[in-house]
Parts: structure tokens; C-alpha cells; sequence
């Protein structure tokens, strides 16, 4: 098995693009190149050393054949906004954003592992595998498209796994939600095998688009082959028909139901992410009683008016038992993690919590593996908090989420 290290699509690479650099650069006074890991289409990308915080870092360079280009800069600028905005743990973070001459240059986290193209290459993957890693885009992408932006390049090669985790990289030609799309020439449409029919119809950018990729992408998975024939935009514009039956033994009947819901050319008939993520999540559970699945629904939708209630308005609960109840139900510990995220990020947009304090709690949660660690994020709260760099709403909101990730590594462990 190959070693992939980098935030973007590098396989397959049939030529390097020129970037005018060589090993060695320092780039903004900081960043020492030492390797090309690849290019796509209109950019390399370099192992760099960041000799200020001493750690390896991908540096995104914009081939210089494109520097002429205003658009083709800004789409460098544009990837550092959407990636900086998304701050979740299944996402390649953004290091910095440095000027480089005329364009901009992007540091970001380097990430190892091995990209899902690599599997499918081998041959289907088991089902339970290809639901796993399903879940894990539909999730991230459903706090993408919380946070106003539609990623338009889900593909196999921007899918990387490390163990069990899932890394969705490259927001390169990311759009915000209903952007209108001016893009005449193609160069932002991505692969033709996993754009949805509507790209080609200069429709704004819409979520819709990204369900369709991870369509292809989890049929591909199961199958080894993509559903439809696409060599190039005019198969694209092709009406295919419905895609092949999903013949894999064993797979759930409702992710069976799922895939060409999410494979129709008409995009108001596609599921949201959220509802992706819920049915993959269901098909790798045991089996549940209808009455604890009921409950376990119940438990999510509570605790989503709590993180998403506005903080000056409390939630009015009807029918309040002063007598407590506890319920068993235990959310995953990748769906308890992106609950905390999710509570940072939403301090900081709403002015709670201070994008210092955010990175910071972020980096450690990322790596936090045991109780003792959990622990010592619990130490930084409350040190950001009587430093007034996080409200003490949110510390109270992030002791609480935090509570449940611990109990999640607990019954795991």
C-alpha cells in the first residue's frame, strides 16, 4: 500500500506544472521546500518545512503558466476561504496564506494516508468499508454545507484514509452556496465522471452537486467502476438512464435504495447530507429496536436545539418532568467530535469565542486519543474562559459536548 502526504489530488500525474521553484526556497521568510509531491492541473504542491513552528507542512503553488490569469489566482484565494471557514476534524486544515509575486500561496496541513482511488484501483472494497468511508464524507460534507460552501470536486483521489480516519481534501474549486457559476471554460468543473448534469447548465452552485459526486463515488466503491459511461463533458450532458443495480451481498436494502436517489439528474430529488449520513450511519449499526432508533432520533434532535439555539433565547422544553431521565443511546465518537467542533465554530462566528482560543482547542482536540487529554482541553476552557477569550455560555456549551465525547471513548475503549 502507497503513502499519500498532501491536501490535494496528486495521483496520476502524467506532468509537472512549473512553479519557477526548487528545493531548498524559502518561501515568506519561512517555509524551506524540499520536495514536489505532485501537481494537478493547474498547480504543484511541495513538502515544505515550516522553520518557525518546526513541523512538515503541503505548500500549494499556482503553475506559473496561470499566474497571468486573475481568476485562476483567485481560486488559490478562494480555497484558503473556504478550507479557514470549515474548522473540522475530517478536513485538511489551512496553515497560512502567503503572497508569492502576483499570487497568493497556500500552507496547509500535510496529510498521510492512502486515497480512496488507491483502494478502488485494487478492486471493490467491502461493503461495510465503503459505507464507512461513505459516512464519513457525507458528515463532513454536511458541515460544509452548514458553513455556506459546496466543495464541487468530491472524487476518490480527494478522499484520504489513515486507519479509521476520513480525510476529505482540495476545496480548490469550492463555491459559496448559490454563487453564480461564470466559469465558460471548464476549468472549475472538475472530473466529468463525478460532475452532476446541472454544472453544465451554469446553474449557482448548490449542494445538490456534492451528493451527486459521493454518489459516484460510493457506487464506485462497492462496484469498482463508476455507474455511467463518462469520458468527457458531452457524456456528462447525456441522459444515462438510472444507474446499474447495486448487486452486493450483504449490503443494507436501505443504502441499496440510497445510491440512485443520490445518482438523479434532477437535483431537488437528491438527499441532503445529513439524511446520507443518517442512513449510512443506520446500515453500520447492529440491529436496533424501533423504539431505541426512536430514541437515539429523539436524543440527536434535543441536542441539536441545544448547540443551535440562539444564546439569547433559552430553549422552552413543553411538558418538563421535574424528575430526570437518562437515556443509554451514545452518539459515534466521529459524530460526538464534529458536535464539538461544531460548538467551536459557531463560538466563533458568533463572536463567543475568540479564533485564537478556536485553533487552539481545535489542535488539541484533533489529536485527543484518551481521558487525559480530554482533561486537559477541559484545563484550556477554563483558562481561556477567565481570560475572556471564550464566554462562558460556550464554556459551559463545550464542557457539555465534551462530556459526551468522553463517554463515547469510554464505551469504546
Amino acid at each position: 500500500m502507497s503513502t499519500f502526504q498532501s491536501p490535494v489530488v496528486l495521483v496520476n500525474v502524467r506532468r509537472m506544472t512549473d512553479d519557477g521553484l526548487s528545493p531548498g526556497d524559502l518561501l515568506a521568510g519561512r517555509y524551506r521546500l524540499i520536495d514536489r509531491l505532485g501537481s494537478g492541473g493547474m498547480a504543484v504542491i511541495w513538502r515544505a518545512h515550516d522553520e518557525t513552528l518546526e513541523r512538515l507542512v503541503a505548500v500549494k503553488v499556482l503553475d506559473l503558466t496561470l499566474a497571468g490569469d486573475a481568476r485562476m489566482r483567485d481560486l488559490v484565494r478562494r480555497e484558503a476561504w473556504a478550507t479557514a471557514r470549515l474548522n473540522h476534524p475530517d478536513v485538511a486544515g489551512v496553515h497560512d496564506f502567503v503572497q508569492l509575486g502576483d499570487f497568493g500561496v497556500l500552507v496547509m496541513q500535510l496529510v498521510q494516508g492512502e486515497p480512496v482511488a488507491d483502494l478502488i484501483a485494487a478492486g471493490p472494497l467491502p461493503w461495510r468499508d465503503a459505507v464507512r468511508i461513505g459516512h464519513g464524507v457525507a458528515a463532513v460534507l454536511d458541515h460544509v454545507h452548514h458553513r455556506g460552501v459546496v466543495h464541487r470536486d468530491i472524487t476518490p483521489d480527494n478522499v484520504i484514509i489513515s486507519a479509521d480516519k476520513v480525510t476529505v481534501l482540495d476545496f480548490g474549486i469550492a463555491a459559496r452556496i448559490g454563487e453564480p457559476d461564470e466559469d465558460s471554460t471548464g476549468a472549475s468543473f472538475g472530473t466529468p465522471a463525478y460532475v452532476a448534469p446541472e454544472r453544465l447548465d451554469g446553474t449557482p452552485a448548490q449542494t445538490a452537486t456534492d451528493i451527486y459526486a459521493l454518489g459516484v463515488v460510493l457506487f464506485e466503491m462497492l462496484t469498482g467502476k463508476v455507474p455511467f459511461a463518462v469520458r468527457g463533458w458531452d457524456d456528462v450532458a447525456f441522459d444515462h438512464g438510472p444507474p446499474p443495480l447495486l448487486g452486493v451481498q450483504g449490503l443494507p436494502t436501505p443504502v441499496r435504495d440510497l445510491v440512485p436517489k443520490m445518482l438523479s439528474r434532477v437535483p431537488g430529488e437528491r438527499p441532503r447530507a445529513e439524511e446520507v449520513a443518517a442512513v449510512l450511519d443506520e446500515a453500520l449499526q447492529p440491529k436496533r429496536s424501533h423504539a431505541r432508533l426512536a430514541l437515539a432520533l429523539a436524543a440527536i434532535a434535543a441536542a441539536a436545539a441545544v448547540i443551535w439555539w440562539p444564546r439569547d433565547t433559552p430553549p422552552t422544553l413543553p411538558n418538563a418532568d421535574p424528575t430526570p431521565t437518562v437515556s443509554t443511546f451514545l452518539p459515534t465518537r466521529d459524530a460526538a467530535l464534529h458536535a464539538v467542533m461544531s460548538v467551536i465554530s459557531d463560538g466563533v462566528a458568533t463572536g463567543q469565542i475568540r479564533p485564537d482560543a478556536a485553533l487552539d482547542l481545535q489542535q488539541v482536540l484533533r489529536v485527543a486519543q484518551s481521558q487525559s487529554q480530554l482533561d486537559g482541553v477541559l484545563v484550556k476552557i477554563a483558562d481561556r474562559e477567565r481570560e475572556g477569550a471564550i464566554s462562558p455560555a460556550s464554556a459551559r456549551t463545550l464542557r457539555a459536548a465534551l462530556d459526551t465525547l468522553a463517554a463515547t471513548m469510554r464505551s469504546s475503549a
